[in-house]
């Protein structure tokens, strides 16, 4: 699959969400009862998964090609889970500041999540959704690109679209980062499976927070909006500041050690040096996709402002 079908993919998955939210608020509308959360994201979910294996199969190109799910060696699946630990100061900073501009909307269902059983959101949260977004993302999407040879680019567009599809800024600032991050964990294991056990990882421990420490999360987006040019404030930003540069560097040593466990020295050298075969990533499926999805996004950020 190259990357014009990639683009189109992405088109299609905006407008099937975008569909989705018009037909669950009519059925609101109509019913007066709205569909639990955990009901809500298997759908977002699956209109995401269904028009990228639609595209997949019939490009008819194998699966196993687009979305590598090779094995990985247990010292890289250990290094795995501290590469994704030392990803937390750089997460937190980057959410931290979209706080200052945009609601969280983590903290904006916490009511909802905790009014589901733990074991039901870990399986929607942390389970069903990094599953899909990884072979769509890291997988299909990620890997389309990469055959332009534009690797960089491939890296970093995927990853603005995976923190885009999220359709909110709060979630869009930090989901591109740590699509970034778990990319390079893509390219340092060979395989997708490394950054669904990160991405699950990551979702399983934001589950049980908000579980085991309700209203900390919540009471986040408060603290900044209430205390911002306080002197405390800026202290807790430049402490985080810190924390991510000294993290975010150890975790590119691992990811470094990751690839060498799995055999792919060369890795760093092939994300440089790798020869660009004249494609642009950029299509008018691609720029229609991103135009919706911001519009969308200032929408949300509108609505979320207005009645906060």
């Amino acid at each position: 699959m190259d990357y014009r079908r990639a683009n189109r993919t992405y088109l299609y998955m905006i407008i099937a969400t975008l569909v989705l939210v018009l037909l669950i608020s009519y059925y609101y509308a109509v019913t007066g009862r709205s569909l639990s959360i955990f009901m809500d994201n298997l759908l977002c979910e699956l209109v995401i998964l269904l028009p990228t294996m639609a595209v997949v199969l019939l490009s008819g190109e194998k699966i196993s090609h687009v979305i590598p799910m090779r094995g990985i060696k247990p010292a890289s699946l250990v290094l795995t889970v501290g590469y994704l630990l030392a990803l937390f100061p750089l997460v937190t900073l980057v959410n931290y500041i979209s706080m200052f501009f945009v609601e969280n909307m983590v903290s904006s269902i916490s009511d909802e999540v905790l009014a589901m059983p733990m074991w039901k959101m870990i399986l929607s949260m942390g389970l069903i959704g990094p599953f899909i977004e990884e072979i769509v993302f890291r997988g299909v999407i990620f890997h389309s690109y990469k055959k332009t040879g534009r690797i960089v680019g491939s890296i970093i567009l995927s990853s603005v679209l995976f923190g885009m599809m999220h359709l909110n800024f709060n979630q869009f600032a930090y989901g591109a980062v740590m699509g970034v991050m778990f990319c390079l964990l893509v390219e340092a294991t060979g395989s997708v499976l490394s950054s669904f056990i990160a991405h699950a990882l990551f979702n399983t421990i934001e589950v049980i927070v908000m579980y085991t420490a309700s209203g900390t999360v919540g009471e986040a987006d408060v603290v900044v909006e209430n205390v911002v040019g306080d002197h405390s404030t800026l202290e807790f930003l430049a402490f985080y500041l810190v924390m991510s540069v000294i993290f975010t560097t150890a975790a590119f040593y691992i990811v470094r050690k990751i690839a060498d466990i799995q055999g792919r020295t060369e890795y760093y050298n092939y994300i440089r040096k790798s020869e660009k075969q004249g494609y642009k990533l950029i299509t008018v499926p691609l720029v229609i996709a991103i135009v919706i999805s911001v519009a969308y996004m200032c929408f949300v950020a509108y609505i979320s402002n207005y009645t906060y």
